[in-house]
């Protein structure tokens, strides 16, 4: 027996909102951005877990306050600007002298609400927010027979 025509579209509507009033629903979506981000890492720069894995591992770390193991993910030299000032920063130890120069509240949330899934990536390499803060492989021997994702810009 056919149902009214009348009758199925509150069946339906009621299907959708109920659908719709689903919290997990959007891990469907988050899901489906970090798969577009991991297959556009593999093409453009490498391994996507390794990219994954320092993404993760640095936002973590800056969002905890954790300054030994952020400046531990970054490739050195590295030159950051502060306060309109170049500094080059030669190893972790120096780095972790100017944390709170270079790390400031405005970084520390970029690097905070950045979405894998939602993050930009090009050929030279995954960005935090409108490019504040850069991870890309670095070559691990002079023939960069294999690279290492590292932060590189900050």
């Amino acid at each position: 027996m056919l149902l009214p025509t009348f009758r199925l579209r509150p069946a339906l509507l009621a299907i959708f909102l109920l659908a719709s009033s689903i919290p997990n629903i959007g891990i469907i979506d988050a899901r489906a951005d970090e798969a577009e981000t991991d297959r556009q890492i593999e093409t453009l720069l490498g391994d996507p877990a390794d990219y994954k894995e320092l993404f993760y591992a640095f936002q973590s770390a800056v969002a905890e306050g954790k300054a030994e193991i952020a400046v531990s993910l970054v490739s050195y030299p590295i030159t950051i600007s502060i306060g309109g000032e170049d500094a080059t920063f030669e190893d972790e130890e120096q780095l972790l002298e100017s944390y709170n120069d270079v790390f400031t509240d405005k970084i520390v949330n970029i690097v905070r609400k950045q979405d894998f899934g939602s993050a930009f990536v090009n050929s030279e390499g995954l960005m935090f927010g409108d490019g504040e803060v850069w991870i890309s492989g670095v070559c691990e021997d002079s023939a960069c027979n294999s690279s290492l994702p590292r932060v590189i810009t900050i």
